[in-house]
């Protein structure tokens, strides 16, 4: 496969045979016997703040012994106002082996995918989506659950501008099985795939009908003119002792 930009370009059969490798490699890793890069070189673009998602990604090639070339917006020639355009036609020139990006602009993506001549994987695209946190959720589940069939996954939260929701319902979606949601009215998404999801309109229904519950939170930064009490919410749909 060349560019990983959405869940969606793996079918069912390649995203299983994914997460049945990554346990292969768990076991070398613990084993000591982890197959290394040579020479890999590796560009990070992340043009939005990140801890877990990059350090994921770091510590990932760190192991596989992939060199890692971190371009910082902050510390590059963005700040002197160079396009996103300008700054991946001066990436595409160097010798690399390819590049993962972050940005809260899908557009982003569509420019890089013209522009470069080597792979490029989504780590994360506005709200649009987030294919490699599905993979990471899918082997997590994968190691407390032999089989997905029947098992009751509810997402609840911010569904509107959660991209790492987006992601999940098509990858947990390719497995035969639908994703519960719930969200007040506010933060329910505009279009909702029915084949692959349930959509509860009551909270405490929603929980009890789960076997897994994944809570997301309120992302402040993509609200723009959203007027949300955040203690109300918190108030009326906080997962805690109630639950």
């Amino acid at each position: 496969m060349g560019n990983f930009i959405n869940i969606n370009q793996l079918n069912a059969s390649e995203l299983k045979d994914l997460i049945s490798n990554s346990f292969n490699f768990q076991r070398k890793f613990y084993q000591n016997n982890v197959d290394k890069f040579s020479n890999k070189n590796l560009i990070f673009l992340f043009l939005e703040p990140s801890t877990r998602t990059k350090t994921s990604f770091k510590i990932a090639c760190s192991i596989l012994g992939i060199n890692v070339i971190d371009v910082s917006p902050e510390n590059s020639s963005m700040v002197k106002g160079e396009s996103i355009e300008n700054t991946l036609s001066t990436l595409n020139s160097y010798p690399v082996d390819g590049i993962v990006i972050r940005s809260a602009n899908h557009e982003d993506f569509e420019i890089a995918e013209n522009i470069l001549k080597f792979p490029i994987i989504n780590a994360g695209s506005g709200i649009n989506s987030h294919p490699t946190q599905t993979l990471s959720d899918l082997k997590t589940l994968s190691e407390k659950f032999e089989d997905f069939n029947g098992l009751k996954i509810s997402i609840v939260g911010d569904l509107l501008h959660s991209r790492v929701a987006a992601s999940f319902i098509e990858g947990f979606g390719k497995y035969g099985q639908k994703t519960n949601l719930f969200s007040p009215p506010f933060f329910k998404p505009k279009k909702l795939n029915l084949e692959i999801v349930n959509f509860y309109d009551d909270f405490e229904d929603c929980l009890k009908n789960s076997d897994v519950i994944m809570a997301l939170r309120i992302q402040k930064e993509r609200l723009k003119d959203l007027n949300v009490d955040f203690d109300e919410y918190a108030s009326k749909y906080q997962i805690n002792k109630r639950f």
